[in-house]
């Protein structure tokens, strides 16, 4: 790995899907043999000389043909060996194998070579010096990417994937035109025909077309519903009215009706074994004013659903007695109360018998009258009765107007509290991003619980996060970093990851687009021996540092940043701690 002693940091290490550096198809024919890899057929990467006949590999071909002991060269079989001891005599210090050395005449050589970028055949016109490559290649349009939806998994080019996202995804967030939900497109067939709350359903009882899935289960509900073909038992029977039979909304509708009575008396004699079970607390709830409403006492309310049960049975009575006199009187006038006492012809005149029967008829009129009246008392009593249940029912709905008044304010008070916890809770956040925020192109972010977060990131729970805003200056560009810690792309589960992002500003309009500041990513080695560094300068037509159209543009950077394997050489976590520098050039502002 490239060491620069005189400011005491560690290069970015590429990594390629050969170990030699690719080249171009339009590049190949243009390189001087010598500088291929004859185990690779690429070019030389890090290139080593070996001894014994002199040709030459990219390190890690030599590393590969070594690890199971000694090599032969793949074009004149010649051994090739690791540096080693001859013997374990004192003089094994002076006489040893002699292994590959490192030939850095031939590397200067070869990052001095002018090349295409490696994806010229998909039209990328970049041609430079080797060395500048790597830097070309974090930010190349024509590089392909995995979409960031992992469910997709489809590769598209950086300059496609805008585009791609928004248009071609399958794992694309889509509005529902019907409840306007945000859902992924490939299931967005499934979220109408199961799901959509929005969607109209027909209901399978009363073949009614027009009811929206999220109101099925209101609209087929037993108590509350307003489906005519739901049949149900009278909701009155779980506190004893004796219709048990299952009624359509429309019967059910009639029998509420015909049983105002009997359904108020099974009420209060329900509410009077509450206020048993309950005692103070139902006549004295916690949140009712006393003296808005004026509650019956538990006597009162027994007197009352005893003297309704009484009328009630008094009434049944004389109904019965007055149909019963109704039919004698009848009888009577008819000339018919003779079969039941007949007037023996042989023992009155006639006009016994009709003194007889003008008597009978006046006594029974006379009853009929003494029974008109207690009628009359009666209905009296059961007005009054009726415009007792009427009172109490009224009290009653005062009593729960009452409660969802206080209830209503509590709501209120508690929406209100949310607001401020929200507020606060803006507040704080605005307090610390204004602690962490820089205004000179410089943010030196820690990254604490760092284990915890590696943990995430493996797991898939958090692969990444953003880190706090800052900008270039008190009006100029506004920007963060993106840190996968289980990598991204083609550095993922074997590097850390870093990219940069350009959000949308204030002061945007004022500002020169596209973005062209140089940015360099440190990893901060808190022993200060080695920190990695990494930097590129962006590629004035990715759309990635165009002025921002939403709240942020996609990430651009370095998927291959750190290798894990790196962490711990060096103190580069500490007290599960990590810190990144992201520097912004901002000489030519």
């Amino acid at each position: 790995m490239p060491r620069n002693d005189g400011n005491q940091v560690k290069a970015h290490v590429e990594v390629f899907v050969m170990p030699g550096y690719h080249l171009a198809a339009i590049d190949r024919s243009g390189i001087d043999e010598k500088n291929l890899c004859p185990k690779c057929n690429e070019l030389l990467k890090e290139a080593l000389q070996t001894i014994a006949c002199g040709h030459r590999y990219c390190k890690a071909c030599v590393e590969d043909m070594l690890s199971q002991g000694p090599g032969k060269c793949v074009i004149d079989d010649a051994i090739i060996h690791q540096e080693q001891k001859m013997s374990s005599t004192p003089l094994s210090n002076l006489i040893r194998f002699p292994g590959p050395i490192v030939d850095r005449f031939v590397e200067r050589e070869i990052q001095s070579l002018t090349l295409h970028c490696v994806n010229h055949e998909h039209g990328c016109a970049w041609k430079d010096e080797l060395r500048k490559r790597e830097a070309h290649e974090a930010v190349c349009e024509y590089v392909k990417v995995p979409c960031v939806h992992s469910d997709c998994g489809e590769l598209v080019t950086r300059a496609q994937l805008a585009d791609h996202l928004e248009q071609r995804c399958q794992y694309r967030l889509e509005t529902c035109e019907y409840c306007h939900a945000l859902v992924t497109f490939a299931v967005m067939k499934e979220h109408h025909e199961t799901q959509c709350p929005a969607v109209l359903i027909e209901c399978t009882k009363c073949t009614r077309k027009d009811i929206p899935r999220g109101q099925m289960a209101s609209h087929i509900d037993p108590l509350k519903g307003d489906c005519e073909e739901i049949t149900v038992p009278c909701p009155w029977s779980q506190i004893g009215c004796p219709e048990s039979k299952a009624m359509k909304l429309q019967d059910r509708e009639a029998h509420d009706v015909k049983n105002v009575a009997v359904h108020m008396t099974l009420l209060f004699q329900t509410v009077m074994q509450l206020l048993s079970l309950e005692g103070s607390n139902l006549r004295e709830p916690n949140h009712v004013n006393h003296k808005d409403v004026n509650m019956p006492s538990q006597k009162e309310l027994e007197r009352c659903v005893e003297q309704i049960e009484h009328a009630l049975k008094e009434n049944e009575e004389l109904k019965s007695k007055l149909l019963q006199q109704e039919q004698r009187i009848h009888q009577l006038e008819s000339g018919g109360a003779g079969q039941n006492k007949p007037i023996p012809n042989s023992s009155v005149t006639g006009q016994e018998s009709t003194m007889e029967l003008s008597r009978r008829i006046h006594n029974e009129a006379a009853k009929t009258a003494d029974l008109e009246v207690l009628i009359i008392e009666g209905n009296r009593q059961n007005e009054d009765l009726q415009r007792q249940v009427a009172t109490l029912a009224r009290a009653l709905e005062a009593a729960k107007e009452t409660i969802n008044r206080l209830q209503r304010q509590f709501e209120s008070m508690s929406h209100s509290l949310a607001l401020r916890n929200v507020t606060l809770s803006d507040l704080e956040e605005y307090v610390t991003q204004q602690e962490v925020s820089s205004h000179d192109g410089v943010l030196l972010w820690k990254i604490s619980d760092f284990a915890r977060r590696r943990r995430d990131a493996q797991s898939g729970a958090q692969v990444s996060f953003y880190s706090p805003c800052f900008f270039t200056s008190r009006y100029g560009y506004k920007m963060c970093g993106r840190i996968y810690l289980n990598g991204d792309g083609i550095g993922k589960g074997t590097h850390i990851s870093i990219f940069f992002v350009v959000l949308r500003g204030q002061y945007d309009a004022m500002l020169r687009w596209p973005f062209r500041q140089k940015v360099t990513f440190m990893l901060l080695d808190q022993d200060n021996v080695e920190h990695v560094i990494d930097a590129f300068r962006p590629d004035p037509n990715s759309s990635s540092f165009q002025r921002p159209r939403r709240e942020m543009n996609i990430a651009s950077g370095c998927p291959t940043f750190c290798p894990l394997s790196e962490l711990n050489n060096h103190a580069y976590v500490r007290d599960d701690t990590m810190f990144i520098k992201i520097i912004v050039d901002t000489t030519d502002l």
